[in-house]
Parts: structure tokens; C-alpha cells; sequence
């Protein structure tokens, strides 16, 4: 039987005008990590770490506004040791197109995948002058693990969160869905935290894709997706 693929994919941002809050359309894309994955059977196919040349290195000092900037100069070891490749944005973004073509990719898959998705427009935009407005292929849809998991998460997982503090600010406060709190449950480590890079924060989105397969046996009825011009 042929096996579907789907690619599990992380961004990391710098701000276009510095500000406290996430706004659309501000966040520039220097940080791009991603694997092809067997959803249903847990295969790894391969990973990729990639630093976008143009914003890591051209723009320097919006590169200062990146929500983790205490973590650049570790991006400067990791070059020089081959752990991340520098490469053009677009070339990372023929390179995913030429995957969805070349394999049975059915999804392109993210943690509150509409961040990622308008980080990359927003990139592709800035870097051809408003020409291109639509990074990733248009052939495949995005399915949405934070979503994906909110429609299938165990009946202890709201309680659990509560128990730990792991709860929004809203009235009345709701369990919190990032991937972190969420990998924190399935691993049963609560001692764990995001690294805040591209690839390493792939390595769990795609156990929490990993465990939704396992919860429910018809992914059709609990993935969220939307066309990647969203």
C-alpha cells in the first residue's frame, strides 16, 4: 500500500518593525526547519536545518528583534559545526515544492500553522517586492497540530493543565495548546522546554502529530487545514 508523507515544519522570526505583540505581516523568516514524516507510521524520512541567508545575514539588525535573539550567537556555532546550512529562501522553498512533487505528500503540517504560513508570505513579499505572495506549494494542504489536537486531546488533558498551572488568561481560563504544554503531557516531563529553533521544535510538532494518529483512527474528521494562501 502507498504511504502519504506529510512535512512538519517550524519557523523562527524577526520582527519587520519591532513590537512586543505577534502581529501578521510583521514577521520575517530566518529560521526554517522541517522533516518528512510517515504520519500513521511514525517514519522519519529525512530532517533539514536551514538559516535564510537573505534575513539572517542582510538583515541584521531586525535580526535583533527576533523573539529569541539570545539564541543567535549559538546559531553562528551550529553553522560552523554543519548542524544548520545556510541557504536562499527560495531555494528552501523549491526544495520543499520539489518534495511535495517528488513524494506522496498530502499535508504540510505546523503548530498554529497560520503564524508559520504568514511568516513565510511575509518573507517571500519582502524579498521580491510584494511580487510573490505565496511561499509554500499550493498543491497540498496545511493541517494545524495545536487545532488537530484540540479536537481529539484526551479527556484528562484540561485538568491535567489545570493541576500544573497550565492555563490561559481568558474568563473562564481554558487549557493552555502550545506545543510545548502539550509535549509536556504526552512525554509525562514536565521538565521539559521548547528550544525555540526550527528543527528542534519540528522534533516534537511530529509527535504531537504522531500521537493524534494514534488517538483517532480517521484523520480526516479531526485535521484542520486551510490553502496556503491563508
Amino acid at each position: 500500500m502507498k504511504r502519504n508523507y506529510t512535512i512538519v515544519l517550524d519557523t523562527e522570526t524577526c520582527n519587520i518593525v519591532k513590537m512586543d505583540a505577534v502581529k501578521p505581516g510583521n514577521n520575517l523568516t530566518y529560521d526554517i526547519g522541517f522533516s518528512v514524516v510517515c504520519p500513521s507510521t511514525g517514519e522519519i524520512v529525512l530532517e533539514r536545518s536551514y538559516v535564510v541567508r537573505e534575513i539572517f545575514f542582510g538583515e541584521v539588525e531586525r535580526m535583533k528583534s527576533s523573539y529569541y535573539a539570545a539564541k543567535l550567537p549559538q546559531y553562528y556555532k551550529d553553522i560552523a559545526e554543519g548542524k544548520r546550512v545556510i541557504k536562499s529562501f527560495f531555494d528552501i522553498m523549491n526544495e520543499i515544492a520539489d518534495l511535495c512533487d517528488n513524494m506522496n505528500i498530502v499535508a504540510i503540517v505546523a503548530h498554529n500553522a497560520r503564524f508559520d504560513v504568514d511568516a513565510l508570505n511575509t518573507t517571500a513579499r519582502w524579498l521580491t517586492d510584494l511580487y510573490s505572495v505565496k511561499a509554500l506549494p499550493q498543491s497540498v494542504e496545511i493541517w494545524d497540530t495545536m487545532q488537530m489536537w484540540n479536537a481529539v486531546k484526551p479527556k484528562g488533558y484540561d485538568k491535567w493543565c489545570a493541576e500544573n498551572g497550565y492555563m490561559t488568561k481568558h474568563k473562564p481560563p481554558r487549557a493552555r495548546l502550545t506545543a510545548e504544554i502539550i509535549y509536556r503531557y504526552i512525554s509525562m516531563d514536565v521538565e521539559f522546554v521548547e528550544s525555540h529553533t526550527a528543527l528542534e521544535d519540528v522534533q516534537i510538532e511530529r509527535e504531537i502529530m504522531f500521537k493524534v494518529y494514534k488517538m483517532h483512527k480517521s484523520i480526516k474528521e479531526v485535521r484542520v487545514l486551510y490553502h496556503a494562501e491563508a
